[in-house]
């Protein structure tokens, strides 16, 4: 069985695909499968080697030429393939999947239309409210264009109960199976506390790091956070204006964000939205308290002052609150570290994700 497997990020970028389809690549080639890859990258970065094949094209370039050669990679691929998984790259994959019978799995984690409009300041809305209100002109033609492209894959899958509903609003007609994300067991190992606050994500809006910044200024804590994205440079500045105790590494290899997570005490994700966050499971494996956003995809996960703090989004106050609350409280972040750690391993097994998506596979 040989399997196409695409994405728009890929380690070692930070973000779930960018870690999904590497382990899927693992998963299948331990069933004696082989895999290709197609992804993007920036002109400056150089490709990484792996056990497979990685067919990379440049992310920074003018976005017809890039679209144009993103499709013609995977045109020229599926050719030879049995099967194909996007995890993003959802129109290019689909035109090259017009004409073609092979088995296909769109794996989608969030809406790529309110998250673009977003980005671009063009709505405040959250996607919940997005959704559900009047889109322009502009709007309209990407859903249109994101939701023909759906349709072309044999099955999709998402993440979440609260996405499957929104992606068969949408008018997606293919059969949408909710699969919850999962994570490989982390061995533990004493953690260094070096930092207060860590975050891994990517740096956009809707992740709120510029209310994780200024958090982190007024609680004269120490932050760091591990990723990188459009938002960078602007929560930089911030930082340095606030005086706020803020490193930034980067994007990094996995294991080297794992590491920062055993030098930390407590994850923070206050995002306006999450689909399940990879990097959630990742520091709730690593042993750590989170405290999270009162969002769906994050309240699917953690359990209020069980293995978790819970905080409204829009009240920065009471993020300050819990963060001040747990590091007065060592006793707690042992605590909810502990049950955190218990229920990943309980509940969110990546092979048995993987081989729920490979079963949808071998049967589209």
């Amino acid at each position: 069985m040989k399997t196409l497997l695409i994405s728009g990020i890929y380690r070692p970028e930070i973000g779930g695909p960018a870690t999904y389809i590497p382990a899927l690549a693992t998963e299948l080639q331990s069933q004696n499968g082989t895999v290709e890859v197609v992804t993007l990258k920036n002109s400056t970065d150089s490709g990484i080697d792996e056990p497979w094949p990685v067919y990379y094209t440049n992310r920074d370039q003018f976005l017809i030429f890039r679209f144009i050669k993103t499709y013609l990679s995977i045109r020229r691929r599926i050719k030879s393939s049995d099967f194909v998984v996007a995890n993003g790259l959802f129109q290019e994959t689909a035109i090259a999947l017009v004409g073609s019978s092979k088995g296909s799995v769109a794996k989608i984690v969030g809406d790529p239309v309110w998250e673009r409009a977003f980005n671009r300041s063009e709505t405040s809305l959250n996607i919940e409210e997005f959704n559900k209100s009047k889109l322009n002109f502009r709007h309209k033609a990407q859903r249109f264009f994101l939701k023909w492209s759906l349709n072309q894959f044999s099955q999709v899958t998402c993440p979440s109960i609260e996405l499957k509903n929104l992606i068969q609003d949408w008018g997606v007609n293919k059969k949408v199976t909710c699969i919850p994300n999962g994570i490989s067991s982390i061995e533990s190992r004493r953690n260094s506390y070096e930092y207060d606050l860590i975050c891994v994500c990517r740096l956009v809006k809707w992740k709120n790091l510029d209310v994780l910044v200024t958090a982190n200024s007024l609680s004269n804590t120490k932050l760091v956070i591990v990723g990188s994205g459009p938002e960078e440079e602007r929560l930089r500045s911030l930082a340095k204006e606030l005086n706020s105790n803020v490193v930034f590494t980067g994007k990094l290899e996995e294991q080297a964000v794992i590491d920062y997570l055993f030098r930390s005490k407590i994850f923070v994700l206050i995002s306006d939205y999450e689909g399940l966050s990879f990097s959630l499971l990742q520091a709730m494996a690593c042993g750590l308290p989170s405290i999270v956003s009162n969002i769906k995809g994050n309240l699917d996960v953690i359990s209020d002052n069980v293995d978790g703090i819970i905080v409204d989004v829009n009240n920065s106050n009471a993020l300050i609150d819990a963060v001040n609350f747990l590091l007065h409280e060592p006793g707690e972040i042992t605590r909810l570290g502990e049950k955190a750690r218990e229920k990943v391993s309980n509940k969110y097994s990546q092979k048995s994700q993987l081989n729920q998506v490979i079963k949808l596979l071998r049967n589209s």
